[in-house]
């Protein structure tokens, strides 16, 4: 379950609660943890996302930074914290819940620290170090942009000031969205002078994929129904570019009537921080050293084609291909060298498929293909393809090494139309291809029925 602590819901847009969430759920799934958490130092508030079959109130130390031994300081990582003497003696390793694994970054500004628990021994590899920095990267961002918010509210009673010396673009609105002020700063933002802007509307400049949200939204805000909102969109820059902007738009009301009449909103380029959110989704989802699509990827696409078929019909092919004697190559030749064999077979693999065509590295010197709109005969012959364009001899450091693959095909529906029946299928094909000498294909074939 997830928990915020002290006052998370008094933000009054709850946006940074939903997301700071939303990214500890997303580090315990990628880092394969029981718990995550983020803790501000300057108040005390904090998220928290655990596992549901674990004990919450063993647990309950990550909510704070009280008696941390990561309270302070740089990055911090312990594989097994019964083995240093930094953490043995610390209650929640020698009691419940009986941490073992622990490691935490600062977030910018000393605003507080992002971590990691869990009751196994473990180590991070370069590359979920890396994640991990981007993840506490992504919640300095979004900590900081909430109390840029949140200052603009409680400054709002001196609007003109603040509007003319805030980074922030500040703009000023009426019910049907048409702009009557817009700060100085819309010129580094995206271009314009404000006076091109004012007597005109957001949503012409919106993008199309952002047009839908962004009026709901309005719509809300003219009813006087959202008192408070926020939106992500892009908007077309002078120069014709899409810039990722974050606006944080609060309902005005007439101080007569009290009835609404507008709005004011303050509005940033989170550029950057889109970024981050699709550098971690690509490692979620791919291979590090190929490039390829990771196993889950493969997994959720061949749902998908399973999905097309029995929807319209639309047959395919799956390719199980295994590097033959690749542990001979790494153990005589240095792992190095089988890096450069399993990036050069990515490279070949791509070059041989389709563009509708998938191939992913599911691990060591395992890859599969989805080969769309196939069957058996299709399959055979992209096999073929595949194994003579590895055939060509790779350069390596001193020498050409020429390299086999072998391939198990199986196809839809014959073979299955259940990913588990149709992998364990395309898996049986490649056993016999390795058994019967390498090289080469072999398909599927049923087992002969006993009797």
């Amino acid at each position: 379950m997830t928990t915020a602590r002290d006052g998370a819901s008094q933000n009054t847009t709850g946006a940074p609660f939903i997301r700071l969430d939303l990214l500890c759920r997303t580090a315990r799934t990628l880092f394969d943890v029981p718990v995550v958490s983020i803790c501000e130092a300057r108040n005390g508030q904090s998220w928290i996302d655990s596992a549901t079959d674990i004990d919450e109130a063993a647990w309950h130390f990550a909510c704070a930074l009280d008696n941390r031994p990561d309270a302070t300081g740089g990055a911090f990582a312990v594989e097994d914290a019964r083995a240093d003497p930094a953490t043995a003696a610390l209650p929640f390793v020698v009691g419940a819940p009986g941490l073992r694994f622990m490691a935490s970054l600062p977030l910018g500004g000393g605003s507080g620290r992002i971590a990691l628990f869990d009751a196994r021994t473990r180590r991070l590899t370069p590359a979920e170090m890396r994640a991990f920095e981007d993840l506490a990267a992504l919640a300095s961002e979004m900590l900081r942009l909430d109390r840029a918010a949140r200052k603009a509210a409680a400054c709002e009673a001196q609007f003109r000031l603040l509007a003319e010396t805030s980074t922030d673009t500040i703009v000023r609105g009426n019910l049907d969205g048409v702009r009557l002020y817009i700060s100085p700063a819309v010129r580094e933002l995206l271009g314009y002078e404000p006076e091109e802007m004012i007597g005109k509307r957001a949503i012409d400049i919106t993008h199309p994929d952002d047009i839908g949200p962004f009026r709901a939204m309005m719509q809300e805000v003219r009813a006087g129904r959202l008192t408070v909102g926020q939106t992500e969109q892009r908007q077309r820059h002078k120069d014709g570019s899409w810039v990722w902007l974050e606006g944080h738009v609060r309902l005005t009301r007439d101080p007569v009537t009290g009835e609404p009449d507008g709005y004011v909103s303050s509005v940033r380029g989170i550029g950057r921080r889109k970024a981050i959110e699709q550098r971690l989704a690509h490692i979620a989802t791919h291979d590090e050293l190929t490039g390829l699509p990771n196993r889950k990827l493969f997994g959720d696409r061949l749902i998908e084609e399973i999905a097309a078929w029995r929807s319209a019909g639309r047959t395919f092919s799956l390719l199980w291909m295994d590097i033959d004697r690749f542990k001979d190559i790494n153990d005589g030749l240095g792992h190095q060298a089988g890096d450069v064999v399993l990036q050069e077979a990515a490279r070949r693999f791509r070059a041989t498929l389709r563009r509708d065509d998938m191939v992913a590295r599911l691990g060591g010197d395992e890859f599969a293909v989805i080969q769309v709109s196939a069957g058996r005969a299709e399959a055979e012959r992209l096999a073929a393809r595949l194994i003579e364009t590895m055939a060509q001899p790779i350069d390596l450091p001193g020498r050409a090494l020429a390299v086999g693959l072998s391939i198990g095909i199986a196809w839809a529906p014959e073979c299955g139309l259940d990913p588990d029946e149709l992998l364990a299928a395309a898996d049986r094909a490649l056993y016999r291809a390795k058994s019967e000498g390498r090289r080469t294909w072999r398909c599927f074939e049923p087992e002969p029925a006993r009797g």
